[in-house]
C-alpha cells in the first residue's frame, strides 16, 4: 500500500486548518470540537502548568484562569518581534516556539487521522507578509519554514493563499473560466486573477507515467495566473479601529489631563496597545499601573481612567477585543449591536449601528479596493473579463466590502467559498499535485 505522507497546512491569523489525502480524496482534519479548524490561539495556563490551544485556551483565559493568552501570532511574522522572546510566567520563550506549538498540534492531529507520519507539506502564505519591505517579506517565509522543520516536516513548499483558494474552487467547476479570487483574512487581504480549468481539462495538464497520471502540474500552468496582489489589512485591523473609535473613548482616549502649565492630551499609547492582540500583555505590569494611576490624578474626567485602571489591573484587554470581534461579526448580520462591557462596570453597554462601523473602516476598505484595482490593471484585463468572483476568508462577510467589490464587477458570477477551509483544502490539493 502506498503511504501518502503529505498535507496542506493553512496557518492563519485568526484560524488554522490542515488537509490530507486519504481514501483517494482530500479530507480536512477535525481540530476542535469535531470541526475542521482551530482558533490560532495559544494559552499558557499558570494554574495547571500546561499549554492549551484554540478556543479552549481562549475560554479558559476569558473566564478568569490565570495565564498568558497569545493570539494573532501570524502577524508577528515579518515584524520586529519575529526573533524575540517573551516572558511566560518565569521563563523566556521565543515567539517562533510559540507558533511551533500550534503547528505541531496540526501535524499530530493530521497524522492521527492519516495513521502514519507526515513529512511533506505545502504551507500557505499571503502574497505579502510585509507590504513594502522585500527583505522582511522573505524573512517571514524563511522563519515559518524553520518553524515547520522544527516540528518534524522535512519537505516544505509554499503556495500563495489566494492561489490555494483558486485550486479549491477549480475542483468544483465544469468549464474554463477567468476568476478573481478574493481572500480576506484576519491579518492580510489577497487578490488573484487566474484562469481556471474544468476537471476534464485539468487532467490534460499532468504528465503521464507508464501506469497512472502522475500529479505534477504542467510548467505552463503558471501562465494561468495573470496577477497576484496583497496588502497587510485584515479583520484584526477592523477590530482595532472599531475598538479605538468606541470603547477606548469610554476608557479615556482623547481625554485631557492637567499638565505643568496647561491642559494636555492623555497619552494614547495605552489604548493602541489594548487594541492589538500581541501587545495587550505588555500593559499588565506594575509600571503601567502606576503610570495610569498618576494619569487619573491629573485627568479632567476621572471615571474613564478608573475604567482603564480596572481593565489593566484585572487583565481584561483580551475580553475587550473578544467582545469587539464578536460585535463586528454580528454587525455583518444585523443593523446594530449591543457591546457588553459589564465585566468592566455593571450595566456598561454600548449600542453601535452597522453604519457607524462602516464609517470607521471606510478608509481601510478604500485601500483594499485600490489594491484590487491594481490587481486588475496588472492582469491587463477589464472588469468585464472576470467571469466569476470567489470569496473566501472571514472578512468577506462584511457587507460593505462585499458590496464594494461586487459593484466593480456587475457581470461576474459571485461564488461564496468555504470561509475558513477553502485555503486549507486548496493547499492539500496543491500538495497532492506536488508530492504524489
Amino acid at each position: 500500500m502506498v503511504l501518502h505522507n503529505f498535507c496542506g497546512l493553512d496557518f492563519g491569523t485568526s484560524n488554522s486548518t490542515i488537509g490530507i489525502f486519504k481514501n483517494n480524496r482530500i479530507s480536512m482534519v477535525p481540530l476542535e470540537q469535531g470541526k475542521p479548524l482551530i482558533r490560532s490561539a495559544v494559552f499558557f495556563d499558570y494554574e495547571q502548568e500546561k499549554c492549551l490551544l484554540g478556543q479552549e485556551g481562549i475560554t479558559k483565559f476569558l473566564t478568569g484562569t490565570k495565564g498568558r493568552l497569545m493570539m494573532s501570532l501570524k502577524s508577528i511574522l515579518g515584524s520586529t518581534l519575529m526573533h524575540e522572546k517573551t516572558l511566560i510566567e518565569n521563563r523566556l520563550v521565543s515567539y517562533t516556539d510559540i507558533i511551533g506549538y500550534l503547528i505541531r498540534h496540526l501535524k499530530v492531529q493530521a497524522e492521527k487521522m492519516l495513521g502514519h507520519e507526515i513529512t511533506d507539506v505545502v504551507m500557505g502564505r499571503p502574497v505579502r507578509f510585509h507590504d513594502y519591505d522585500d527583505k522582511k517579506d522573505k524573512s517571514a517565509q524563511i522563519t515559518l519554514e524553520e518553524v515547520a522543520k522544527n516540528q518534524g516536516f522535512k519537505n516544505i513548499l509554499f503556495q500563495y493563499e489566494p492561489i490555494a483558494a483558486a485550486l479549491a474552487y477549480e475542483a468544483t467547476i465544469t468549464k474554463e473560466q477567468l476568476a478573481l479570487i478574493v481572500d480576506l483574512g484576519g491579518g492580510t487581504s489577497d487578490f488573484s486573477i487566474i484562469r481556471l480549468r474544468s476537471n476534464h481539462q485539468h487532467d490534460t495538464l499532468f504528465k503521464k507515467s507508464t501506469s497512472k497520471v502522475k500529479a505534477q502540474p504542467h510548467k505552463n500552468r503558471l501562465e494561468d495566473v495573470l496577477s497576484n496582489k496583497g496588502i497587510h489589512i485584515g479583520g484584526t485591523d477592523f477590530d482595532r479601529l472599531f475598538s479605538l473609535k468606541t470603547i477606548m473613548h469610554e476608557l479615556g482616549l482623547g481625554g485631557k489631563m492637567q499638565g505643568i502649565s496647561n491642559q494636555i492630551q492623555i497619552p494614547s499609547s495605552y489604548y493602541h496597545d489594548l487594541t492589538t492582540w500581541h501587545t495587550i500583555n505588555s500593559l499588565y505590569t506594575y509600571q503601567t499601573r502606576r503610570a495610569v494611576q498618576n494619569i487619573r490624578d491629573f485627568a479632567l474626567e476621572k471615571r474613564p481612567i478608573e475604567r482603564l485602571i480596572h481593565v489593566i489591573e484585572n487583565q481584561q484587554g483580551h475580553n475587550i477585543l473578544n467582545e469587539i470581534e464578536q460585535g463586528k461579526c454580528q454587525l455583518s448580520l444585523n443593523p446594530n449591536v449591543n457591546l457588553d462591557f459589564s465585566f468592566i462596570e455593571n450595566n456598561f453597554r454600548l449600542s453601535v449601528k452597522r453604519k457607524t462601523f462602516e464609517d470607521i473602516i471606510q478608509s481601510k476598505v478604500e485601500q483594499l479596493i485600490q489594491k484590487l484595482l491594481e490587481t486588475v490593471k496588472e492582469a491587463q484585463i477589464s472588469s468585464a473579463d472576470i467571469e466569476s468572483i470567489f470569496f473566501t476568508g472571514g472578512s468577506t462577510q462584511i457587507p460593505l466590502i462585499r458590496k464594494a467589490i461586487e459593484n466593480l464587477f456587475p457581470t461576474s458570477k459571485i461564488i461564496q467559498g468555504d470561509v475558513f477551509n477553502s485555503v486549507g483544502k486548496g493547499l492539500a490539493i496543491d500538495a497532492q499535485y506536488r508530492f504524489l
